[in-house]
């Protein structure tokens, strides 16, 4: 048994976060995608020692990598290699790795969690994060405007251009590349001149308000949001059921759909860049609270305000309060990541619901700058909202359910005699595929066709199955709304007369 003394001196003399060294031509890579995939697929199937051994062919090719050096950790734990489970940790922290609330709590470390190595780094983290803070501070990595900030900045992790470069290496055909160095953002998507434009700029809107309204500045790191086309979207395992996730540690956002699931993942680009500039992590009901907030909005480019409108999520906190069903919020603020993700069936609605309350109280942005303020007292949030509300939570928590009682539902679904455009379909990249026209209906009258893909309804988007039905669920029968349709590469704007579902 080694004393803490030295890795504790190891461990605050190399604090400072570490790029990715390698050398090795591009031409001899493996595909990295594909590589992580297989690793999260071995330990999905409990196969440890088969994700060691793509773990080290993929340190081979991109060397420190914090979280994949973590990731082979967790392996050597549940294999009982407590030695080499003890190393490739502190491998971990020296390139970068800080989740160490995560590492605290994760299972897989089970078997090491009385190593020294293990406490000397729980005792090291305080140092570590004052260092790191004090570093970011004196490279003015602070807070300030989008326009106060430097366009130049050396970034603490390179990953979000690599996966750019490498994507870009690997499908030089059917996707179009841009990046904005305003947003720090790189793209990738598969879609026409109109739609790529639409989704930029709807992104930067919304970076811009956030950045105004809560995080003072993006994200100092690149990010690469790549929207895969249909063949693509398998690499990933986005689909309808999962549509998308941003993942830090590699600075990519992926998305099936360029609409809500965009903009919740968008969200977590810009928060975890904020997290990252003051040296916090905020608890799982913040992070997809917010997120799902920006799911749907409207936002007023003359003057950057912003509305947030209700979705489906809505109606089933609402049943969930109705019916007695709902947990307390101080039960939802203080879950554990894993609890409140088991739960998310209900915890996500709850979750919105309550920042749509906060944002219609005027309050979202007093909370949230009271919540960073607080954070070292209280990091479950709870202090900040009692301070903003100038009530208790008890109180608070009250009020918010009388609001949702008193707000009624949302109609998100057609039923029988429902007004209905007369189409079944399924999602695409950029919105609603036909794929059967009812006779008789009003899409069949306008001469909407099988493989056309839906965009827009009036001034709506639609992206999705899913916002298909919300927006004609809020129609009447008799209404002639202008459906904006796809057909190939070419676009046109057809007017619908809707009639009842099964009439």
């Amino acid at each position: 048994m080694r004393s803490l003394s030295p890795i504790l001196a190891i461990l605050i003399g190399c604090a400072t976060i570490l790029g990715s060294t390698s050398q090795v031509h591009a031409q001899s890579k493996p595909s990295r995608p594909a590589l992580e995939q297989q690793i999260i697929s071995a330990f999905d199937r409990d196969n440890p020692r088969r994700a060691l051994r793509l773990i080290d062919q993929y340190l081979e090719h991109w060397p420190n990598d914090p979280n994949m050096l973590y990731n082979a950790a967790c392996g050597h734990a549940i294999l009982g290699e407590r030695e080499s489970a003890a190393e490739r940790l502190l491998e971990a922290v020296r390139s970068g790795f800080r989740e160490f609330s995560h590492m605290e709590q994760d299972e897989d470390l089970s078997t090491i969690r009385d190593h020294d190595v293990f406490q000397a780094i729980l005792e090291a983290r305080d140092q570590i994060e004052t260092r790191e803070q004090k570093e970011r501070d004196e490279q003015g990595l602070g807070a300030g405007s989008i326009d106060e900030r430097p366009t130049m900045l050396i970034p603490r992790s390179n990953r979000g251009s690599e996966e750019f470069a490498d994507w870009e290496a690997a499908h030089p055909e059917g996707y179009t590349y841009e990046s904005d160095a305003r947003h720090r953002l790189h793209f990738g998507t598969p879609l026409t001149e109109e739609a790529h434009g639409e989704m930029t700029s709807m992104l930067r809107s919304q970076a811009d308000q956030m950045v105004k309204s809560l995080f003072g500045a993006p994200q100092s790191d690149w990010v690469f949001v790549l929207i895969p086309n249909r063949e693509d979207q398998g690499t990933f395992n986005v689909d309808s059921q999962t549509p998308g996730w941003y993942e830090h540690s590699r600075r990519m956002l992926v998305t099936a759909d360029i609409g809500a699931s965009l903009r919740h993942e968008f969200a977590h680009v810009l928060h975890w860049g904020h997290m990252d500039r003051i040296g916090q992590r905020h608890p799982m009901w913040i992070q997809e609270g917010l997120a799902s907030l920006y799911e749907e909005y409207a936002i007023d480019d003359r003057n950057g305000t912003i509305k947030f409108r209700p979705n489906e999520r809505h109606n089933i906190a609402r049943r969930l309060v109705i019916e007695g069903d709902c947990p307390s919020l101080r039960a939802i603020f203080t879950m554990e990541p894993m609890h409140f993700m088991r739960g998310a069936e209900r915890n996500y609605p709850v979750a919105r619901s309550f920042f749509e309350f906060i944002a219609m109280k005027g309050l979202l942005e007093r909370w949230y700058q009271t919540l960073v303020e607080t954070w070292d007292m209280d990091g479950t949030g709870v202090t900040a909202l009692e301070r903003t509300f100038g009530s208790s939570l008890h109180e608070i928590d009250e009020t918010w359910r009388n609001w949702v009682r008193s707000r009624g539902g949302f109609d998100d679904m057609i039923t029988w005699g429902d007004a209905s455009i007369g189409v079944s379909a399924t999602d695409e990249v950029d919105g609603c595929r036909i794929t059967r026209v009812n006779p008789g209906s009003g899409a069949s009258d306008a001469g909407i066709r099988e493989d056309d893909v839906i965009v827009r309804i009036d001034s709506d988007p639609v992206r999705s199955t899913r916002e298909l039905m919300l927006v004609i669920a809020r129609r009447r029968v008799g209404e002639t709304i202008l459906i904006r349709i796809r057909r190939g590469s070419e676009y046109q704007d057809v007017p619908v007369t809707l009639k009842p579902l099964g009439g």
